[in-house]
């Protein structure tokens, strides 16, 4: 069977690449160097980061730790589709003053160990050892640069998706307080509820001005936290 000389044209053409070399790159290419580190992207090179409304400024500095859930509130607690993370186990050694109050070294991990009133945690009661089970999102590596102001994680490729995903970390839910409900979150209310970390029953509205969306009283009457 002849085969037209066009279609051997393009098995001719990678013939003669190969036997003149051209094709190839310079090997010192492969391993070459700039003069400076490449700084590399950041998460603000995309979007403010950390957001500085007054919700996610509460809830990322201000909310404080909650060491039955995973500690210090982070990405992770509300999008945990976009942040890759480690399931951990630690270990809390707590302490009881004079008074009755007790303290965890993980809670309080200054350098010095101590109090509010100057006593060294260790030099109090020793009551025992806790066993937490945490989710932590996974830092990213350091990079040439500045510091970022705020710590930045490894994401996912949902934080790719072009949609703001609100997705709560399965160790938020409370389903025994919450009636076997599930900490979820309604966007055209902008509320959260079922969430481990809110006191009551009543979902958390994200206050809003501009739609009329004003936050839930807390159950004793005041404002609840921003």
């Amino acid at each position: 069977m002849k085969i037209p000389w066009r279609k051997l044209w393009p098995a001719i053409g990678t013939a003669l690449l190969m036997g003149c070399g051209d094709w190839k790159a310079d090997s010192s290419a492969l391993t070459a160097r700039t003069a400076t580190p490449a700084v590399g992207m950041d998460c603000a090179g995309c979007h403010a980061y950390p957001l500085t409304d007054r919700n996610h400024d509460y809830h990322l500095k201000d909310a404080g730790a909650n060491r039955d859930l995973n500690g210090e509130i982070t990405c992770l607690d509300c999008h945990s589709l976009s942040i890759q993370f480690q399931a951990l186990t630690l270990f809390d050694s707590i302490y009881q003053d004079t008074s009755g109050e007790k303290w965890g070294t993980l809670s309080h991990p200054n350098a010095d160990g101590k109090t509010t009133d100057g006593k060294i945690i260790r030099s109090l009661a020793f009551l025992g050892v806790d066993t937490l089970h945490q989710h932590h999102p996974r830092p990213m590596p350091a990079r040439p640069g500045p510091a970022p102001k705020f710590q930045e994680y490894m994401t996912t490729l949902a934080h790719l998706n072009n949609t703001v995903d609100v997705k709560f970390d399965s160790r938020n839910s409370d389903p025994a307080r919450f009636g076997g409900d599930s900490a979820s979150y309604n966007p055209t209310q902008e509320s959260c509820s079922a969430v481990a970390c809110h006191p009551g029953p009543k979902v958390y509205s994200w206050g809003s001005v501009a739609k009329g969306l004003p936050e839930l009283k807390d159950k004793n009457g005041g404002s609840p936290a921003p």
